[in-house]
């Protein structure tokens, strides 16, 4: 953790200045969180730091006094807020009752995103932690396991409380740009915030995470957080199946490296995607027969394959999108970003090439196994 007195010394905290709280400089900060919601003072925890222009409550009058009453109850290390948006001025009474709290009260500089004073403060306290060689030592301990599942790895990482047996699984995290260390920084804070057990290690341009089974739930709501505070950055996690912790650390990252290249042969830029969602998908590319039946799935669609090679068209994404869709034209032509009218032009043509049995429901399933076939031979770089 790190100190209020400490957080305003950061680059990101540049023209920050202190309102109120000055004998609580001192308070101890272990997380961040942004508030703008009414019933704010229900989602305070202790050594935490908010963030907020106070919207959610400048038509209260004593909406300001609440929140700084909770957070003394609750124990949270003070407030950063934004004047000028919502409120002007913090009022004397609120800066009287912060002062008798020691509770800081911050100035933020209105220019700067939340998300840049997260990450930055984030990363300084993730630097801070006095368990940070502990989390290297456990990734060296999980990289070895993913080399050699040497038993000497296995009993060190047990003396950390991974108990062999343990229902565990491996999961892959991807983004195109790959991650910064402040990104994966953040994305450690909002895990432990999310009280989840993990080892975090680097394999090549992604993050390995090794995650107890019975937390998936957490790490779902953990991953939308992560997504949410990132800028112009799309991120893909594959998952492999649940198995006790023992020798299937190798298998397990099997799984999560074929999810998430099935998730880009199908041309997901978001997602979460557990090995089992597509392990039938798997199986047919594992098929000893793989090239006869891409070759086959290629001449079903050639039709519109070679008017867009030709023509320059769309047909084959606009097919895609608009079985994704489950048929629904409206989400297909905001996904496209088109008209709805020249989706449907699409789709007559898609038809008129094709002939439109295809696009019977009966034969959706049938269609969908040649898009992914023929997706799996133009991007045959991540299928190899």
């Amino acid at each position: 953790m790190i100190s209020v007195r400490e957080m305003l010394k950061l680059p990101a905290l540049s023209g920050s200045y202190l309102l109120a709280g000055q004998n609580g400089l001192d308070r101890k900060i272990k997380y961040l969180d942004i508030l703008e919601v009414p019933d704010a003072e229900n989602w305070l925890a202790p050594d935490e730091f908010l963030l907020t222009t106070a919207f959610a409550i400048k038509d209260s009058k004593d909406g300001l006094k609440k929140i700084i009453t909770a957070g003394a109850d609750k124990k949270v290390a003070g407030f950063g807020i934004k004047l000028g948006r919502y409120i002007n001025v913090l009022p004397e009474q609120v800066i009287q009752i912060a002062n008798s709290y020691s509770m800081p009260i911050i100035s933020l500089p209105t220019h700067i995103p939340y998300v840049e004073i997260i990450k930055e403060v984030m990363s300084k306290i993730i630097k801070s932690e006095e368990n940070t060689e502990k989390s290297i030592e456990k990734a060296d301990l999980l990289i070895q396991l993913i080399n050699d599942e040497t038993e000497i790895a296995f009993d060190e990482l047990e003396s950390f409380g991974w108990e062999r047996g343990t229902p565990i699984r491996i999961g892959l995290l991807s983004s195109s740009p790959c991650f910064s260390d402040e990104e994966i920084s953040l994305f450690r804070y909002i895990l432990l915030k999310s009280d989840l057990d993990f080892i975090l290690a680097s394999q090549q341009d992604d993050i390995l995470m090794l995650l107890r089974d019975t937390q998936i739930g957490n790490l779902y709501n953990a991953i939308h957080s992560f997504e949410s505070r990132l800028e112009c950055k799309k991120i893909l996690l594959s998952l492999s199946e649940p198995r006790p912790f023992s020798k299937c650390i190798r298998h397990c990252l099997y799984e999560a490296k074929i999810a998430i290249k099935i998730a880009k042969i199908l041309g997901y830029s978001s997602c979460i995607i557990p090995f089992s969602d597509v392990k039938l998908l798997s199986l047919i590319l594992e098929h000893p027969q793989i090239k006869d039946l891409v070759l086959v799935a290629s001449n079903m669609l050639s039709p519109i394959i070679e008017h867009d090679n030709l023509k320059g068209s769309e047909l084959f994404e606009t097919l895609k999108v608009y079985l994704e869709s489950g048929k629904n034209q409206q989400t297909a032509s905001s996904l496209l970003n088109i008209h709805r009218n020249t989706l449907k032009y699409r789709i007559k043509q898609i038809e008129d090439l094709l002939g439109n049995q295809y696009l019977a429901d009966q034969n959706t399933p049938l269609l969908w196994l040649a898009i992914f076939l023929c997706s799996t031979l133009h991007n045959k770089t991540e299928f190899d």
